[in-house]
């Protein structure tokens, strides 16, 4: 026969098992449960038209479009087809962007623009207007500042270009950087009325 305190031992030895395994398996399933991003939008918008405004009540942008879709997390809202207007301090128009589609963080603090990106800069006091082409756009501090790491190519009319890779620009000030692979030409326009 086996001696009672080996007996006893063994009990206790088979009880602890028996509660960690028990413990680790709770605790795997309490941690386990995360849950899981809905495939489909909050709610969706038919031709929306968003407006922000400062802490005084002045416009600082719009967003006109055909379809918004709202997730209730991190995605924060899509957009199709945006027009996005930025105004000057007087309400008058500063400058505009567009593109195939863009995504609005959930805080509302970063506007990615993605596909076919067209920012044009007016210049009312020269009548130069810059024009921004890329893929992609990060609209940054309610448009305040523009940033990109993708090829992008810049025009002021009426015949100046320049192209690079990567984007530090505020657009308000009128100020586009280029940060790598920049190249600049210069095109000359024939008059038609010399021809």
């Amino acid at each position: 026969m086996l001696p009672k305190s080996f007996l006893q031992n063994a009990f206790f030895v088979v009880a602890i098992g028996g509660l960690a395994y028990v413990s680790m398996t709770l605790y795997n399933e309490n941690n386990a449960l995360t849950s899981e991003k809905s495939p489909f939008p909050l709610f969706e918008i038919k031709g929306y038209d968003l407006v922000r405004f400062d802490a005084k009540g002045d416009r600082i942008y719009t967003i006109k479009g055909p379809e918004l879709e709202h997730y209730d997390d991190d995605r924060g809202s899509t957009l199709q087809h945006p027009f996005l207007t930025h105004f000057t301090d007087q309400g008058g128009i500063d400058w505009t962007a567009r593109s195939d589609e863009a995504i609005v963080n959930e805080d509302q603090s970063l506007i990615t623009m993605n596909e076919n990106v067209v920012l044009t800069k007016y210049n009312a006091e020269n009548a130069k207007t810059t024009v921004l082409n890329t893929s992609q756009l990060y609209v940054h501090n309610k448009g305040e500042k523009v940033t990109n790491d993708v090829w992008t190519k810049i025009r002021s009319y009426p015949n100046n270009t320049i192209e690079g890779i990567g984007l530090i620009g505020y657009p308000n000030l009128g100020q586009f950087n280029l940060l790598k692979d920049v190249h600049s030409y210069y095109e000359t326009i024939q008059d038609e009325n010399t021809q």
